[in-house]
């Protein structure tokens, strides 16, 4: 399982990274304090899980779930900020939780227990083919495949 999380307050992605390695220690864990950096990791490797700071100078963490939806639509993106105020943005782009600061490792375990899109251990995954709209084939990972014509 690939995580990744992003906030631009280092003492917060700290603390956000051991409270996900702690729920979840066999986990890949990357973290990264801006969120383009997050974005180009998720296009190149992909990623299964994304925890996204809100609240964050440059792309907020809204604008960034819009772009990680377009590499894969099927990422579960939990947001975790200290703002209620947008947990109506959050569920709009059908997120699959929502984590009020200060985050711990009990949050973390609910928000993982009920992701909106289930994680097929890597073992048992075959690749995914959607053809309803456009043909899109993606790894067990969630990353898309570019085919090339």
């Amino acid at each position: 399982m690939r995580i990744m999380c992003v906030d631009d307050e280092p003492l917060a992605l700290k603390m956000l990274e051991m409270s996900i390695q702690k729920a979840k220690p066999d986990a890949e864990v990357k973290s990264f304090r801006k969120p383009r950096e997050l974005l180009e990791a998720a296009q190149q490797d992909g990623c299964d899980i994304a925890f996204l700071d809100i609240h964050m100078r440059g792309m907020n963490g809204v604008e960034l779930a819009k772009e990680l939806k377009g590499v894969n639509p099927k990422m579960n993106i939990i947001f975790v900020t200290g703002f209620s105020d947008y947990a109506g943005d959050a569920m709009s782009l059908h997120a699959s939780g929502y984590i009020m600061k200060p985050v711990n490792k009990e949050k973390i375990e609910r928000e993982l227990s009920d992701l909106r899109f289930p994680i097929t251990p890597k073992s048992n995954a075959l690749l995914r083919v959607q053809c309803f709209g456009n043909f899109d084939v993606f790894t067990p990972d969630g990353a898309h495949v570019r085919l090339r014509g």
